[in-house]
């Protein structure tokens, strides 16, 4: 399925858009948290300038000789003040001014000498959303004679008139601080981030078009942040791509001569094998001699012709299921490596059955139950354990023995369930061992032989047989006294 063709977003939906509405609302958000703390500060600052105000106004009635002022001079002094009253207390008299003849009638009492700051944002907030004009008691001490007290009555709507007008000069104030601030980070995080992740990007899916194109490798820079490195990374592992896509090419048309070739070969050692097989009716006692052994060399370039033809398919041939035992498979395997290895006899003639041969240096010992049961394709199995229990005695060693564990099948719970039971199959050998190349390499087609001459096809086209059949082939161990294999198949309970 072809895939969509990508491309960067508009900037709308970019990186740029909501990095910059984001800066402007957590920027308001904090503006939010200071406005209510200034208008509360600005509330009890102008009741304070207030109760001086009313102080000066009492100091000039103080101020007379009989301390008595005319009513205009003292509304004069009330109306400049913004006080509707003021009452000055001392230790041994009482200072009044009021505008009208009949005192205002009191809503609500302020004492500034009581201060909490919970309470100062609650009557702040209070203040600013009041709709009402109340007349106010602000009770205090003025700042130029903290020793007297001072009463005065002030209208609230004065107060809520100039706390909003305060509240917008502090909202625009906001509002320009955030936006410029905003505007700052904005253009900082654009250069230093958003921009070369947009580069990064239209790096990405240009080289996603054409990754063969050296043109798409990215330049990583100079910078050594994280972007830096990022580009960095991205820049070798564009570079390992290219060089994987390189060789898979030149192993796929490596491959596909391989395959025409091993297909040729397999042809002509066919003939050549039917050939040598009429050899070995000559009556010449040297010529059958030689016979058996020419055989072997052709069997084994026919095996390795069949093992890089299978390879080279593209999927594994589907699966003969039948029902069979686990040991009636490896007692089979084990007579056909032995009679393949087993000597000629005294007439040339190669034997047909491990009874007609002579014996066979190498042993195979197997232990395993006889109830096992497979539901499996035998020749794929069969080849599989072929492999397997060849390749040790192939390496050096003169006796392979076939163990086994049974492992019931978990779920994710822990208890089991309707799943197969599984069987684990072990081949132990008593060969040099693996070489460290090949443990490395070990299930790489063409790399992981550990013998010379080897294809290192054997154990790749055996894991995948094995795979197939929803099982797992895996080394358990290596070392000079011999290797140990694994092998997991699913069995019939």
């Amino acid at each position: 399925m072809e895939r969509p063709h990508l491309k960067l977003p508009p900037w709308a939906k970019s990186l740029s858009a909501r990095l910059l509405v984001l800066t402007v609302s957590f920027i308001m958000l904090a503006e939010i948290f200071v406005f209510a703390p200034s208008v509360a500060r600005f509330r009890i600052d102008w009741l304070k300038a207030h109760l001086d105000s009313g102080y000066l106004a009492a100091l000039a009635l103080e101020a007379t000789p009989d301390q008595m002022i005319p009513d205009d001079l003292e509304k004069e002094l009330l109306s400049n003040a913004g006080l509707e009253a003021v009452i000055l207390r001392r230790e041994d008299r009482k200072l009044l001014l009021q505008r009208d003849d009949m005192p205002a009638k009191v809503d609500k009492d302020i004492d500034l000498t009581e201060f909490s700051i919970i309470m100062a944002l609650m009557e702040g907030l209070s203040t600013l959303s009041q709709s009402e004009d109340r007349m106010l008691r602000v009770v205090g001490m003025p700042s130029m004679a903290p020793d007297f007290e001072i009463e005065v009555l002030v209208h609230e709507k004065t107060l809520t008139d100039a706390m909003r007008n305060f509240g917008w000069r502090v909202f625009g104030l906001s509002l320009m601080i955030s936006f410029f601030t905003a505007g700052l980070v904005y253009f900082a995080l654009n250069r230093l981030m958003v921009r070369p992740m947009r580069t990064l990007t239209r790096d990405m899916i240009r080289f996603r078009e054409n990754p063969q194109d050296k043109a798409s490798v990215i330049t990583p820079g100079l910078r050594d942040d994280e972007i830096g490195v990022a580009r960095q990374e991205l820049a070798i592992m564009q570079q390992d791509i290219q060089a994987m896509l390189n060789q898979r090419r030149r192993l796929a048309a490596l491959g596909t001569a391989a395959t025409k070739i091993s297909h040729d070969l397999r042809n002509a050692l066919a003939t050549s094998m039917l050939m040598t097989e009429q050899l070995a009716k000559s009556e010449d006692d040297e010529v059958r001699a030689v016979v058996p052994r020419l055989l072997s060399s052709m069997e084994r370039a026919v095996y390795i012709s069949e093992q890089t033809l299978s390879f080279a398919r593209d999927t594994p041939p589907p699966r003969d299921l039948a029902k069979f035992t686990l040991i009636e498979l490896i007692e089979e395997v084990r007579d056909q490596i032995l009679l393949q290895k087993s000597e000629p006899l005294l007439d040339g003639h190669a034997p047909e059955t491990v009874k007609d041969a002579l014996p066979c240096s190498a042993r195979i010992q197997i232990d395993l139950p006889d109830d096992i049961m497979l539901e499996a394709d035998y020749d794929m199995l069969f080849r599989a354990f072929s492999n397997l229990m060849r390749n040790p005695l192939e390496a050096g060693a003169d006796e392979v023995t076939i163990t086994y564990k049974l492992v019931a099948a978990k779920n994710q719970t822990g208890e089991s369930d309707k799943q197969p039971n599984l069987i684990d199959v072990f081949i132990n050998d008593n060969g040099p061992g693996l070489p460290e190349k090949a443990i490395k390499n070990l299930f790489v087609p063409f790399a992981g032989s550990g013998r010379t001459g080897g294809t290192g096809l054997g154990l790749a086209i055996a894991r995948e047989l094995i795979s197939t059949h929803n099982g797992d082939l895996h080394l358990v161990s290596t070392g000079p006294n011999g290797a140990v294999f694994c092998v997991k198949l699913p069995y019939l309970a």
